[in-house]
């Protein structure tokens, strides 16, 4: 992964505009050697078995624009170098407390941390990513009719692996909303050996990345939590099925 890295000279030398630029972008880039699907192996692979999609449970991030705001203006050089660098992803505690997202309480009264009442938001309603990223592979491919998807014991001629290395919650540009974001990698084997290899992400910066809510919202409102995410998890495969098909 490719980071940003500010001095704290540089910080100096940079406008307020475009340090909230820097704070507020969340990029996901996820390292991988991509590998073209051959002539020969398109041809011969005619079933496809979509395994348990793994994610990066730990690599949640989530950047508030408090957190934004905190780290450039009051926790000087160090959080602002570590939030641009993706050091502190999902921590009000990396920022020393600067990071504390207003509501907190009313989200989540027990830990005061926003981010552990999104994710029990989901844990107890059941939205899991892995679930929604395999399913939506598994619809674009039979959509696309790219392949035959078989069940999970039955015999195929490849097998597919996703992983989510990153996902989250950030800011763009200056709202006061969070979308969603997903960095994602998948890879087709066949006898072991992989034949397929590919990589996207989708950012705020994503023009069809279009379906964001408050901090609260996502906290407490289990509905909006599942369609930000499956709308970002869609958006992911889509990218990822167009490359398949290159």
């Amino acid at each position: 992964m490719r980071a940003i890295c500010l001095t704290p000279k540089s910080l100096n030398e940079l406008d307020m505009k475009m340090l909230l630029s820097v704070l507020t972008a969340c990029v996901l880039l996820t390292g991988c050697v991509t590998k073209d699907l051959s002539v020969e192996d398109r041809q011969q692979i005619k079933t496809l078995k979509v395994l348990p999609v793994f994610v990066a449970v730990d690599n949640f991030q989530y950047t508030s624009m408090t957190q934004a705001w905190g780290a450039g203006l009051g926790a000087g050089a160090g959080a602002a170098a570590g939030m641009a660098s993706g050091s502190s992803t999902a921590g009000t505690s990396a920022l020393t407390g600067v990071g504390s997202v207003a509501g907190t309480k009313a989200a989540d009264g027990v830990t005061g941390d926003i981010t552990s009442a999104i994710r029990n938001n989901m844990k107890n309603n059941d939205i899991d990513l892995a679930k929604l990223v395999r399913q939506s592979f598994i619809d674009r491919v039979q959509q696309e009719r790219l392949f035959i998807v078989v069940g999970e014991g039955e015999r195929a001629d490849a097998e597919v692996e996703i992983m989510v290395s990153q996902w989250g919650l950030c800011l763009k540009n200056f709202s006061d909303v969070l979308y969603p974001v997903i960095g994602a990698t998948a890879q087709i084997k066949r006898n072991g050996s992989a034949v397929w290899r590919n990589f996207d992400t989708i950012s705020v910066s994503n023009d069809a990345n279009t379906i964001a809510y408050t901090p609260q919202q996502y906290a407490t409102d289990p509905a909006a939590l599942r369609k930000a995410f499956s709308h970002v998890s869609d958006l992911v495969v889509i990218k990822l099925v167009d490359h398949l098909k290159q």
